[in-house]
């Protein structure tokens, strides 16, 4: 079964907006009330970006797959590094933070799967 370009990018952008969500929970597990004014900084604007990719994703912009591909090529190895700690402070902490990445890149894999119109024009040649 192969999906719609419009229906690929709605589940992508659904998929990153419950990132985002679990993002905040993260925080919250990871220690918010020890964090620093620089560490909420932080979160609200990855947050933000992350909210605003799903948006321009969901309108069907291409650059949005570029951008989220870069996104995580500079983020998921931080976050592999930082693991067996964040395990050690909190399992479900943990747990999330693995979910998260595990979203962000399916959302990342169904914006660069091939369009059923792709595949309908190569076949029709």
């Amino acid at each position: 079964m192969t999906l719609s370009a419009q229906s690929k990018a709605n589940a992508a952008s659904t998929l990153i907006r419950v990132s985002a969500v679990l993002y905040l929970v993260y925080y919250y597990l990871n220690g918010a009330r020890s964090a620093s004014y620089n560490v909420a900084l932080a979160t609200c604007i990855a947050l933000g970006i992350l909210l605003l990719l799903a948006l321009f994703i969901r309108k069907g912009h291409q650059w949005a797959k570029w951008v989220l591909l870069l996104l995580l090529i500079l983020t998921i190895t931080p976050d592999a590094v930082n693991l067996p700690s964040t395990f050690r402070a909190n399992v479900y902490a943990g747990c999330i933070a693995i979910i998260i990445d595990l979203l962000q890149i399916s959302a990342l894999v169904l914006l660069f799967l091939p369009d059923k119109e792709d595949m309908l024009a190569k076949g029709a040649e």
